[in-house]
């Protein structure tokens, strides 16, 4: 029988969503704990939905976990976006308030989270396992970007589109209450939905610590599987002309596999995503072919990220080789996939940020590699933790990438 605690824990993840992205079984094995120092407390920032407007889809307060770290971890943070894909469609958003990636209604006091960058244990975590940890609830749908004012009515229900706000509250929060502003290391993360969100937002984090953290060392990105390629499958249209509108302002049901491009455009849209997304980007951005828009993906959006980033990514992401690409896209889709996912982070995140990295592996999987692949000799604990130790070293390695052709099984072998 279960213990109450992981009952409740398993309240915070639907078994299923209309855009799931992949990212549930990874979490569902991070919270089963067989260590100790692995339980998380539940903060609500009820005071924020008035402050700042922060609310979950459904209109409940925002809601982030907290570990606090011990020794020589005190003033060290692990901060973590949780993911779950996106709500792209009215129909979409209206279906996650009802659950727990739009509510926070369900949530409980406490929960248990171990494995990988969550493990408090030094040989699977040996850099970060003592650390801050802050595991920040996913409910907004819009990978912590939206700032709509408005509120939307609609399927008899009122939407509320404030994520970037929550995101603000978590750290208005973690400043006020836990002594954020006392850090000397932040790392920035998220897995694949909260992936994104690091590419988005780490800059938004760090150059407030800059600022709030006088004695702030290093703060970088740590994104999970959240290098989702700007692509739209030539398969889609016909598909989606049978079953649904893409107007801009009264899109309906589900994103059909092939159809990202279009989903997270609607998103970005409807949510008023423009002031909650890289700002420089959004700058940088004019209209027609190059709309600001685009700054809700990774790959337009790296190019502007000023703070160094390690990447953990598939070349043959497992979820974007089902939902990114159509299936008849044809069976070289996932090659030509991962060779875009190569060349683009290549071009827009190594090619203008020399200090940026990544551990870029050949195994078709989605989140949570954390201590299961080997490049040059090194799981992504130790590459991670060889890559921040000597981020002012010139000439260290920044890159670990397996280059192997797809389907590659035995890359998924440690």
């Amino acid at each position: 029988m279960m213990s109450p605690k992981l009952v409740g824990a398993l309240l915070l993840f639907p078994l299923a969503w209309a855009l799931e992205d992949g990212s549930e079984a990874f979490y569902k094995k991070a919270r089963i704990s067989h260590a100790s120092n692995t339980t998380y407390n539940l903060v609500t920032l009820a005071d924020a939905v008035q402050e700042l407007g922060a609310r979950c889809l459904d209109g409940t307060p925002a809601i982030y976990y907290f570990r606090k770290g011990t020794g020589d971890g005190i003033n060290k943070w692990y901060i973590h976006h949780q993911g779950g894909g996106w709500c792209e469609s009215w129909d979409d958003c209206l279906s996650r308030s009802r659950g727990a990636l739009g509510s926070s209604k369900g949530d409980a006091p406490q929960i248990t989270m171990d494995g990988g960058y969550f493990s408090p244990s030094p040989n699977e975590n040996p850099m970060m396992y003592n650390w801050n940890s802050v595991y920040v609830r996913y409910c907004d749908g819009g990978s912590f970007s939206g700032s709509n004012a408005t509120v939307a009515s609609y399927g008899g229900a009122s939407l509320y589109f404030r994520g970037s706000h929550n995101r603000q509250a978590v750290y208005n929060s973690l400043v006020a209450t836990y002594q954020l502003g006392n850090a000397t290391d932040v790392v920035v993360s998220g897995c694949s939905a909260g992936g994104l969100a690091t590419y988005l937002h780490v800059d938004q984090w760090c150059d407030a610590l800059s600022v709030d953290a006088p004695h702030l060392n290093k703060c970088v990105g740590l994104p999970d599987s959240g290098f989702f390629l700007d692509y739209e499958s030539p398969a889609v249209p016909a598909l989606v002309e049978e079953s649904t509108s893409f107007t801009r302002l009264t899109r309906k049901l589900n994103t059909p596999s092939g159809g990202y491009h279009k989903g997270l455009q609607w998103a970005f849209e409807t949510f008023n995503a423009s002031s909650g997304v890289n700002r420089d980007c959004v700058a940088a951005k004019g209209i027609g072919d190059d709309p600001p828009y685009l700054c809700m993906f990774a790959e337009h959006t790296a190019v502007f990220i000023h703070t160094p980033v390690f990447a953990m990514q598939s070349e043959y992401d497992a979820w974007q080789t089902s939902y990114v690409l159509n299936p008849k896209d044809g069976p070289h889709a996932p090659q030509q996939l991962g060779d875009n996912i190569t060349k683009r982070m290549g071009a827009n995140m190594f090619g203008p940020h020399p200090s940026s990295g990544s551990f870029l592996d050949s195994c078709h999987h989605h989140c949570g590699s954390w201590n299961s692949i080997r490049i040059d000799g090194d799981l992504i604990s130790t590459a991670f933790a060889k890559w921040y130790s000597s981020l002012d070293v010139k000439g260290s390695k920044r890159v670990w990438r397996q280059g192997k052709p797809y389907p590659c099984d035995d890359c998924c072998k440690p």
